[in-house]
C-alpha cells in the first residue's frame, strides 16, 4: 500500500502512543510525534537518528536496531522489545511496520512502555536464577574440593554481578589473627578496573569506620559514598580513586568470629539496594563463609597430617603402628634400625622381629601379652632384644599406647636403641665401682692432717700400680711404705737374697729400721736420699710422701748391689740369720751392678713422682674434705627440709585444730543464743543458757587471745612493763580463780609457800600472771586424780624458781623435747583435750622475756613438774 507523506505525518501526529518514522536508507527520525518527544527526553527543533533511540547499548544497540529493520517486509508488522536507558533502564515494546510513501520507504515504530511488567518478569526470573545459584553452591559446598573453591566463587561473583547489574564484585578474608585482610576474589564488568592486586595483605586498622562496622557484624550499606560520614575520609578518598559511586558490604563469620566481608560496587550510576537485595546478599555470604571456613579446616588439616607425617618420619625413635597385632606402616628410623624395607616390614607381628633369647628368659611370644595390654589401653613399657633383617641383634627399649583410627583400635610402637647406652651404663657403672673404692678412704677425712694415714689419701691399688710401673721401668726394686717402715705396698722387683733376708724376724725388722732411718733423713731434707742398708749393705733409697705439710709415708728403691759390698760381712750376717753360704752365694753372683750415675738418675726420676704423688695426696685429701662438707651440707638441708614440712604439717594441723576450736565454743554462743529466744523457758533453764553462752565466749576469747600473743611474739611487739608484784597475793587469787574447776573434778588444789603476808619482787605481773594461769589450768586439765600443787621459793638472794606439778597423765620422754614448740600438740587421743597449741609456747616465751628459762620434768602416768627460775629484780 502506497501512502502519501501527509498521511503518513498525520498517523504520526495523531497516534495514541509515542510514534517514529525512520527514513529509510539512513534511518533518520523524518517524522515524531510529541509523546515519542517526551518519552525520549527530545527537543522540538533538533534533528535526531536511529542511535538516539537505541541507548541501551548492552542489550539492544544501534546495529541490532538497523538489522531488524533491514528484515523487514511491506505491510508486515513485528512487535520486539526495545529496552532502553533513560535515567533509569525503561523496557518498552516496539510494533515496527515498513510503510512506502511515493518513492521513499519509512519504518514506523510505536513504543509502549512495558517497564512494571517486565522489570517484574526480569526479577522472578532472576530470583529463581539466584535460589539456583545459592542451590549449587551449597551443592559445590558438600561435594567439591577444595581446590575448586577458589573458582566456584569466581563463577558465583559473576553471577552475582550479573543479577545485581553492579560493576565489581568480590570477596575479602581475615587473617586468623584478625591483623590483616586480603581481596581473595573478584569480578569486574566489562570496562571496569580490578584492584585484587592492590588490596592484598592490608592491615584490618586501615579503614577505621569499616573495620569498626563489619568487626560487629553490621551491614555496610551506601546509596552514594557521599554519605559517609566525616571521620570516614579514607574510606571516602579510596572509594573516590576506585570510581565508586554505590557500595553493599555483607561481613560473615564462623559463629562469633569474624571471617570476612562480600562487597558489591556500582561505578557508572548510583545505586538504591533494596532490602531484599541485601536480604539476598547475606544468603551469600552464608554461603561463602561455609566456603572459606571448609577451606581453613582442610588447610589446618592437611597441615597437621604434614606436621605428624613430618614428626613420624624425622623421629629419632623408630615409630611402628600395629593393627591386630600386625604391622601398617614403620617410620625411616625403623627400617633403618632393622635393615630392612617398608614391604618387608609389613604384615609381621612384633613377635617375628623378636630375639629367640630375650632378658629374663622370656619367650619371644611373650610380646604379644605387651600388644594386648596395649590394645586393652594400658601403656607398656619394656626391655626387648630385637633381631634386625640381616640376623643381627640389639637391645631395645620399647614403649607401647593404644589410639582409635577410623573406628579401628592401633597400637603404636617406640623403639629405642639402647645397645650403646647399656655399654656406657656398665662402662660408667664399673668406674663408678672403681671411683667408689679410691674415694672411700678418703671420704671421711680427719680434721687434723697430721694424724693422716697414707692410706686414708690414696687407693692402694693405685699405689701399687704406679709402685710396679716405676720398677718394671728402672729395674730397680721399690716399695712404699709408712713413716714407721712398715709396708704399705708389696716389693716390686725383689732381689732374691733379700727376700730371704726379709723372711726372717730379725732381718725384716733390720729392714723395717733401714727403712725408717732413711724416710726421716728424707723428711728431713725434703728430697730423695741413699744409704747402705743396715741388714745386708744393698744400696737404698726413699723419697718423702708429704701431704698438707706432714710426713705420712716413704717411697723406698734400692737393694742394689754396690762395686764394693763387701761379700764376707753378707755371709757372716746371712748365718747369723739361719741361711748356708750355698743358700744365699748364686743369688748374689747374678745381681746386676748399677753404675752410681745410672743410681742417680733413677734418683731424680724418683723425686719427681714422690713430688707428684705428694700433690696428688694434697689434691685428694681437698677432694675428701670438699666432699666431707657437701655430705654435711646436704644433711643440714635434708634436716632443714624435714623442719620446714614437719613446720608445715604443725601449721596445717593447728589451722585444722583452730577452725575447730573456733567452731565449737561459736555453736555454743549462737545455739544457746537461738534457745533463749523461745518462749516458757524456766528461769533456771535461762540462767543455765546465759553460764553456758558466757563459758563459749571465754574460751572463743581466750583463743583469740593465744592467737594474737604468738603474734606479736613472733613480730617482736611484745614489750616488758616491769612493776613490784606480791607473789603470795598472786598466788592466792589464781587458788580462788581455779579452786571451783579442781573440786569438781575431785582433785586437790595447794599454792606453797615459805611466807606468811607478802613476798614482792620487780617483773611483770600481766605476763606472770598469764604464765601461771597457763600452766595451773594445763595441770587441772591432765589431771584426772590426786592434786596440783604450785608455788615458789627462793633460791638465793637474787632469783626465784616458780612451780607447778601435778598427778595427771604426764608425757612420753620422746614427747618433752617439743612441747614447747608452736603448734605442737600430742598425737595421743587419750592426752588431747582440745586448744590451739599455743599455749606452752608463749609461757617459754614470756618467761624467756622475764628473763628466766622454763625446765619440765615428766613420767607417763605419774605426773609433770613445770618449774622457771626468774631474777627477783627484772633489769
Amino acid at each position: 500500500m502506497n501512502n502519501s507523506f501527509q498521511d503518513i505525518e498525520q498517523i504520526v501526529n495523531v497516534a495514541l502512543e509515542p510514534l517514529v518514522a525512520f527514513e529509510k536508507p539512513g534511518y533518520e527520525a523524518s517524522l515524531l510525534n510529541n509523546k515519542a518527544r517526551d518519552l525520549f527526553i527530545l527537543h522540538q527543533d533538533t534533528a535526531y537518528s536511529l542511535r538516539d533511540f537505541c541507548s541501551r547499548a548492552d542489550l539492544f544497540n544501534e546495529r541490532a536496531a538497523i538489522n531488524l529493520f533491514d528484515s523487514l517486509k511491506a505491510e508486515t508488522q513485528q512487535i520486539v522489545d526495545w529496552p532502553v536507558r533513560l535515567g533509569a533502564i525503561k523496557w518498552l515494546s516496539a510494533c515496527i511496520q515498513l510503510v512506502q510513501s511515493d518513492s521513499k520507504e519509512y519504518v514506523m515504530v510505536a513504543f509502549r512502555d512495558n517497564t512494571r511488567a517486565k522489570e517484574s518478569l526480569l526479577k522472578l526470573d532472576n530470583m529463581i536464577a539466584y535460589r539456583e545459584m545459592l542451590d549449587k553452591l551449597l551443592a559445590y559446598n558438600i561435594n567439591i574440593n577444595i581446590e575448586e573453591i577458589p573458582r566456584i566463587i569466581d563463577q558465583s561473583l559473576e553471577m552475582v554481578g550479573n543479577y545485581f547489574h553492579c560493576d565489581r564484585s568480590y570477596v575479602f578474608e581475615y587473617s586468623e589473627d584478625l591483623k590483616f585482610k586480603s581481596n581473595i576474589n573478584e569480578w569486574c564488568a566489562p570496562g571496569i578496573e580490578p584492584y585484587i592486586e592492590q588490596l592484598q595483605n592490608l592491615p584490618i586498622n586501615s579503614f577505621p569506620y569499616l573495620k569498626t562496622k563489619l568487626l560487629n557484624m553490621e551491614v555496610v550499606c551506601l546509596d552514594d559514598i557521599n554519605d559517609l560520614p566525616n571521620e570516614a575520609y579514607e574510606e571516602r578518598d579510596e572509594f573516590a580513586k576506585e570510581g565508586i559511586q554505590s557500595i553493599l558490604l555483607i561481613p560473615f563469620s564462623e559463629g562469633d568470629k569474624p571471617l570476612g566481608f562480600v562487597g558489591l560496587d556500582h561505578v557508572n550510576m548510583r545505586k538504591n539496594w533494596s532490602v531484599s537485595e541485601v536480604s539476598n546478599l547475606k544468603l551469600l555470604a552464608r554461603t561463602f563463609a561455609n566456603f572459606l571456613v571448609r577451606v581453613r579446616s582442610e588447610k589446618q588439616i592437611e597441615a597437621h597430617r604434614y606436621m605428624y607425617k613430618t614428626l613420624f618420619e624425622a623421629a629419632n625413635d623408630g615409630i611402628i603402628i600395629y593393627k591386630n597385632g600386625v604391622c601398617i606402616d614403620a617410620n625411616y628410623k625403623a627400617v633403618s634400625e632393622l635393615r630392612c624395607e617398608l614391604d618387608y616390614l609389613k604384615g609381621k607381628s612384633i613377635v617375628e622381629i623378636s630375639a629367640l633369647n630375650q632378658l629374663d628368659s622370656k619367650s619371644p611370644t611373650y610380646a604379644n601379652v605387651y600388644i594386648k595390654e596395649a590394645e586393652m589401653g594400658f601403656p607398656q613399657s619394656f626391655e626387648w632384644r630385637i633381631r634386625r633383617h640381616d640376623g643381627t641383634e640389639f637391645d631395645a627399649k620399647i614403649s607401647l599406647n593404644s589410639f582409635r583410627l577410623n573406628n579401628d583400635r592401633m597400637v603404636i610402637a617406640i623403639i629405642t636403641d639402647v645397645s650403646d647406652y647399656k655399654q656406657t651404663m656398665n662402662a660408667l657403672i664399673s668406674y663408678q665401682h672403681q671411683l667408689k673404692k679410691e674415694i672411700d678412704t678418703i671420704v671421711k677425712p680427719v680434721e687434723d692432717s697430721s694424724q693422716l694415714g697414707i692410706l686414708q689419701v690414696f687407693d692402694l691399688e693405685q699405689l701399687q700400680k704406679m709402685q710396679d710401673a716405676f720398677s718394671f721401668a728402672t729395674g730397680i726394686s721399690s716399695l712404699i711404705t709408712d713413716t714407721e717402715g712398715r709396708a704399705i705396698t708389696k716389693v716390686s722387683f725383689s732381689n732374691k737374697v733379700c727376700t730371704k733376708v726379709r723372711s726372717t724376724p730379725k732381718g725384716l725388722s733390720m729392714c723395717m729400721q733401714s727403712g725408717k732411718r732413711l724416710g726421716e733423713m728424707a723428711k728431713e731434707l725434703q728430697k730423695p736420699v741413699s744409704s747402705p742398708c743396715l741388714s745386708c749393705g744393698f744400696v737404698d733409697a726413699a723419697a718423702p710422701i708429704i701431704v698438707d705439710g706432714y710426713h705420712i709415708g716413704n717411697w723406698l728403691i734400692g737393694q742394689v748391689r754396690p762395686d764394693d759390698l763387701d761379700e764376707a760381712h753378707l755371709l757372716e750376717y746371712t748365718r747369723s740369720l739361719g741361711f748356708k753360704d750355698e743358700d744365699i752365694l748364686p743369688e748374689f753372683v747374678e745381681l746386676v751392678k748399677v753404675a752410681p750415675d745410672h743410681f742417680q738418675k733413677i734418683l731424680n726420676l724418683l723425686n719427681v713422682l714422690s713430688i707428684e704423688l705428694s700433690t696428688m695426696g694434697y689434691k685428694n685429701l681437698k677432694l675428701a674434705k670438699t666432699i666431707h662438707q657437701h655430705v654435711a651440707l646436704e644433711k643440714e638441708l635434708r634436716e632443714a627440709k624435714q623442719n620446714a614440712e614437719e613446720s608445715d604439717r604443725l601449721k596445717s594441723a593447728f589451722l585444722a585444730n583452730l577452725s575447730h576450736e573456733i567452731r565449737t565454743p561459736m555453736n555454743g554462743i549462737v545455739g544457746f543464743s537461738e534457745l533463749l529466744q523461745y518462749e516458757g523457758l524456766t528461769p533456771d533453764d535461762r540462767r543455765e543458757y546465759v553460764r553456758l553462752i558466757h563459758q563459749s565466749s571465754s574460751q572463743l576469747l581466750s583463743i583469740i587471745n593465744d592467737i594474737i600473743d604468738i603474734s606479736k611474739i613472733e613480730s617482736g611487739q611484745i614489750d616488758v612493763h616491769a612493776g613490784y608484784t606480791d607473789m603470795v597475793k598472786l598466788g592466792d587469787d589464781l587458788h580462788a580463780f581455779f579452786i571451783d574447776v579442781a573440786t569438781s573434778k575431785g582433785i586437790d588444789l595447794v599454792f606453797e609457800h615459805d611466807n606468811h603476808n607478802e613476798f614482792e619482787i620487780f617483773t611483770d605481773e600481766v605476763k606472770l600472771r598469764q604464765v601461771l594461769t597457763n600452766l595451773v589450768s594445763n595441770a587441772i586439765k591432765f589431771t584426772s586424780t590426786g592434786s596440783v600443787q604450785f608455788g615458789f621459793k627462793v633460791l638465793k638472794a637474787n632469783d626465784l624458781e616458780v612451780y607447778v606439778q601435778d598427778s595427771g597423765i604426764g608425757i612420753d620422754t620422746e614427747d618433752i623435747d617439743f612441747i614447747f614448740e608452736r603448734f605442737w600438740q600430742a598425737k595421743d587421743s587419750d592426752v588431747k583435750k582440745g586448744g590451739t597449741g599455743l599455749g606452752l609456747a608463749i609461757t617459754k616465751a614470756y618467761v624467756e622475756l622475764l628473763g628466766g628459762h622454763i625446765h619440765v620434768e615428766s613420767e607417763r602416768d605419774k605426773g609433770t613438774r613445770f618449774s622457771f627460775v626468774i631474777p627477783r629484780e627484772l633489769k
